[in-house]
């Protein structure tokens, strides 16, 4: 839940001798309107405390809109076993049409708005839904590329290379999505060092 992670993070950053702040992300991902609330929460916050550094350490996946929360921090480490990345988009629509027939169900859609019923589960997509669902795709995908490109420091091209896949431990450091393999008690005594 967005509000809770941000209310967290608001109390952290009001600590009085708060040495750093530790992300602990352990996540597949989700929606990409809540990551970016956090997302966005942890750089007004940063902002504001520029002495404060966030890292963030992954557990056993850090993916999609968990990852695009992660880059929100000065550093990123994982776990060697950790999988990150999933630098993607999915938008699914299901078609229980033949399971409708099958089940003696056919659904009839009144709708006002020529794009009222454009997904509706009970019949196939039509082309022109497709297309506008692909477009949408298309569109978030930029944002999310451009966005781990800009803050982790690598090229476009190079995040969009990795077609959404999951790297594993030191394979994510070593295309630059993670800063090192460590854990989160080493994270946590580095900061009581500070």
């Amino acid at each position: 839940n967005a509000e809770k992670m941000i209310e967290s993070l608001q109390a952290a950053f009001k600590e009085k001798n708060v040495a750093g702040i530790v992300l602990r992300i352990n996540s597949p991902g989700g929606s990409p309107v809540q990551a970016d609330q956090v997302y966005r929460e942890i750089r007004r916050l940063r902002a504001l405390h520029p002495k404060v550094p966030v890292h963030a350490v992954i557990g056993d996946m850090g993916a999609s809109g968990a990852y695009y929360i992660a880059v929100a921090a000065d550093r990123i480490y994982v776990n060697p076993s950790s999988l990150v990345g999933s630098i993607g988009v999915i938008a699914l629509h299901v078609d229980q049409s033949v399971k409708d027939a099958k089940d003696g169900y056919r659904f009839t859609a009144i709708t006002a708005g020529a794009h009222k019923n454009d997904y509706s589960p009970h019949e196939p997509l039509s082309d022109s839904a497709k297309t506008e669902l692909q477009s949408e795709v298309d569109r978030l995908y930029a944002i999310f590329t451009e966005h781990v490109a800009a803050m982790r420091g690598l090229d476009l091209d190079a995040v969009r290379a990795t077609e959404a896949g999951l790297f594993f431990g030191s394979n994510a450091v070593a295309q630059g999505l993670a800063d090192g393999v460590q854990t989160l008690d080493v994270t946590l005594s580095q900061f009581h060092q500070f």
